[in-house]
């Protein structure tokens, strides 16, 4: 099936003029493959500069969205030997660096493509960059930029929302991820990063109530596997702030079913269980947690979770150690685990983790099994 379609791009590439070559190659309709041939054809045709840099920054976008990374940033690269001053082969190279993990790399093309052009793909792109490195004024100040340029522009208020949330005005991130979802109905992202906001201003419910709109049938169009998981895994951790523990466990079991290796679905479901009183279903579901499958990063909640099971079972230094693994993750839980210490009558000296582990000490050797700090 591909010889002929190569040939007949070859007799197409002969006939049509530059212009409209570079228009081909630029054809959203075509599969990548076929772009990336045309694309080839054009730059050979090319009768400029600019028309070379053209052929081959299209041919380095196909490339990048069939996964083909160091290829496309070969060809983005040779693209900017052509025409330096394109702001477009600047950002679709850092779209390429940071598909490839190098955020750092990206956020410097993107500087690159801004230092040439006023330019919103860049503004917004390197926003992104700024929250995956956790600054979130800068990612707050570079959305702004972009949203400057195009207020209905609806990645842009995603990501401002997102920002927000690190800046701690979660609040104020409600109203960018619903105008997203106002402008892409179905906006899978923002219906994510919307329950995030609403998780972090402890409205459980409203959070429940925004993942059934998301995921029922034919609100995403196209929905992808992953992020629908994350919404799942979100909505079973709200209900797990308020919903009986019989139903939270009997809901995470669901999710289990269809996603075996959630590890925030095992959490929730052996603490519904241990708050059940079900202490060796808990046991025996968390299991998979303690054996860490393909190195899965560990969350503080976690080791919590494994810790009060552990001590329930009478595990006392496994929980010590589940324990201190948790504050090592999250400090700010040395308050929770001090207040819990102070009813067992062992006060820390201090909420520092260090205090606090040394109060767990003298309750764990003082009262050994009768230790247990319960939610």
């Amino acid at each position: 099936m591909q010889a002929p379609m190569r040939s007949f791009l070859f007799v197409l590439a002969a006939v049509l003029p530059t212009n409209v070559l570079a228009e081909t190659c630029d054809d959203r309709s075509q599969d990548f493959e076929a772009r990336i041939a045309l694309c080839d054809q054009a730059f050979e045709a090319a009768d400029t500069p600019e028309a070379a840099a053209q052929a081959l920054s299209l041919k380095g976008e196909a490339q990048r969205m069939l996964g083909q990374l160091d290829e496309a940033a070969a060809t983005l690269q040779q693209a900017l030997g052509f025409n330096a001053e394109s702001a477009w082969v600047w950002v679709e190279l850092g779209n390429v660096r940071y598909d490839q993990g190098d955020t750092a790399g990206a956020l410097a093309h993107y500087s690159a493509a801004l230092a040439v052009e006023d330019y919103i793909d860049a503004w917004a792109n390197r926003a992104e960059s700024w929250w995956q490195f956790n600054n979130g004024q800068r990612c707050s100040d570079d959305a702004d930029n972009a949203l400057r340029l195009d207020p209905q522009y609806a990645y842009a208020n995603e990501i401002k929302g997102r920002c927000l949330i690190d800046l701690g005005q979660a609040e104020q991130a409600l109203s960018y991820f619903d105008t997203a979802i106002s402008l892409i109905p179905g906006y899978q992202n923002a219906y994510r990063n919307k329950l995030a906001a609403l998780a972090a201003l402890g409205r459980y419910e409203d959070l429940v109530a925004v993942a059934d709109e998301a995921l029922r049938p034919g609100v995403v169009t196209d929905p992808n596997p992953s992020i629908e998981e994350d919404i799942l895994a979100r909505r079973l951790l709200a209900l797990g702030e308020y919903a009986p523990p019989a139903t939270v466990a009997a809901e995470a079991d669901a999710l289990l079913k269809r996603y075996p290796q959630n590890l925030a679905a095992v959490n929730v479901q052996g603490a519904a269980l241990l708050a059940d009183g079900k202490v060796e279903e808990a046991d025996r579901v968390t299991q998979v947690l303690r054996q860490n499958p393909d190195g899965a990063r560990m969350e503080a909640t976690y080791h919590d979770t494994l810790a009060r099971i552990d001590a329930a079972m009478g595990r006392m230094e496994d929980a010590y150690a589940n324990y201190e693994a948790a504050l090592n993750l999250d400090a700010s839980l040395s308050k929770t685990y001090a207040r819990k210490l102070s009813e067992l009558g062992f006060l820390p000296l201090s909420n520092a983790p260090a205090g606090v582990l040394t109060a767990l000490r003298r309750c764990i050797d003082v009262k050994k099994t009768g230790c247990v700090m319960s939610n």
